[in-house]
């Protein structure tokens, strides 16, 4: 074992001299020049393709990988790739979450630098029919002081990688990391603007219904109530009870779906009431037993902040929805607790469960992310085949204090 590899094995290469970088100034030109042009990119998609094409370009690195970190910063959630073929994607199957060598860097987030990979101790955790590497490289990338993922080089094509090319990396994350929270940033102030759209929409929609499209229909029905009031001994009389009676069903259908869209209670009453109402409407059309467990202030003490108050009915109205309707869970409980200035959410169903890491997150749980990501709070979701729980944690904000 070469001595790069010994000291990778106990930690880490040693660092660069700062007072002699082993950069040259073309390579530096080149790492200011992918800097510039990361930081310009507002798409975190664009910025994670353009940084491995120029982490291979850089290093010489014949594959290049960045593994993004889950909620609990525990093992890998995404692992996109650049140099590798799609006959060997396919042949590998699924991508690694951060064991062996891969997990060494997310255990211990600093510089890792190998000659040989498979005779590191921890060379194991591998994909089956992996290409051939040797060569390894991999550095850290923390995002305000926390590790958001892992940029990986394998096999260089002139042989070890080296100082340089560990400097060169070490820049590149920190450019990956400016460039990622900068599109943050951007793509969250997105996603706000377009839950707030849609949220106006919906409570347009609630209110052109409930104001035009319901008082039709009660105006309907009261009509032909007189109709069938004077006509009882008619042929007709038969045919206008079963219109009065669609024209119920159709109303009660109609509140629902305005209570589904806007509720009412949750603009007027807050997000207790509005669960509360919530729950009353599930229970009485599945065949579902809601256990709900409240614990705000009453009254006007325990109004949150709008955008925090529909996060929190959204997340519950989802997770139900998903409970019945994709669990088939007979029972579940909801938790709404307030406690040293943060808000706890927790939805647990008795339901057959789902794949939380399924592509596209499914049954709403993009959204779920996004908008508790936005009100600056934590969501773990945990499900399996006995059921499912969906917990979030959020900074409890008051409008008096906004």
């Amino acid at each position: 074992m070469s001595p790069a590899s010994e000291r990778s094995v106990e930690g880490g290469a040693d660092p660069p001299s700062a007072g002699a970088p082993s950069i040259d100034e073309h390579r530096l030109r080149r790492l200011i020049e992918v800097g510039r042009g990361l930081v310009g990119v507002s798409d975190t998609a664009a910025v994670i393709e353009s940084a491995l094409t120029a982490a291979r370009e850089l290093t010489g690195a014949r594959y290049a990988a960045l593994g993004v970190l889950d909620s609990r910063r525990a093992e890998m959630e995404r692992f996109l790739t650049l140099g590798i073929d799609e006959e060997t994607r396919e042949a590998i199957g699924e991508p690694p979450h951060g064991r062996g060598v891969l997990g060494l860097l997310i255990e211990q987030p600093q510089p890792l630098m190998l000659d040989d990979v498979s005779r590191h101790p921890r060379s194991y955790g591998f994909p089956p029919n992996p290409p051939p590497m040797k060569s390894f490289l991999g550095v850290p990338i923390k995002i305000q002081g926390e590790a958001w993922g892992n940029l990986y080089l394998t096999e260089k094509e002139s042989g070890p990688f080296d100082e340089s090319d560990e400097e060169s990396a070490v820049i590149l994350a920190e450019w990956i990391a400016l460039a990622i929270n900068n599109a943050r940033s951007a793509d969250a102030e997105r996603v706000r603007l377009t839950i707030e759209a849609a949220e106006q929409e919906r409570r347009r929609w609630a209110r052109e219904l409930h104001d035009e499209t319901l008082q039709d229909l009660a105006g309907l029905r009261v009509l032909l109530s007189g109709t069938r009031r004077r006509t009882a001994m008619s042929p007709v009389s038969p045919i206008l009870d079963q219109a009065i009676e669609r024209i119920d069903a159709t109303i009660i259908e109609m509140r629902r779906l305005i209570s589904d869209l806007r509720p009412a209670t949750l603009d007027e009453l807050g997000v207790g009431p509005a669960l509360a109402s919530l729950v009353d409407r599930i229970q009485g059309s599945w065949n579902l037993e809601v256990d709900l467990q409240i614990g705000l202030p009453e009254g006007e003490d325990g109004r949150l902040v709008p955008q925090l108050e529909d996060t929190i009915y959204r997340l519950v109205q989802e997770s139900l929805n998903n409970a019945v309707r994709h669990g088939h869970a007979r029972r579940a409980i909801v938790e709404l607790i307030e406690q040293d200035g943060e808000i706890s959410v927790r939805v647990t169903d008795d339901g057959s469960g789902f794949d939380p890491g399924r592509p596209g997150g499914g049954f709403g749980l993009i959204g779920m992310r996004e908008r508790v990501g936005l009100s600056g709070g934590r969501l773990e979701i945990r499900s399996d085949a006995g059921g499912s729980t969906i917990s979030a944690t959020l900074p409890a904000r008051r409008p008096a204090a906004e």
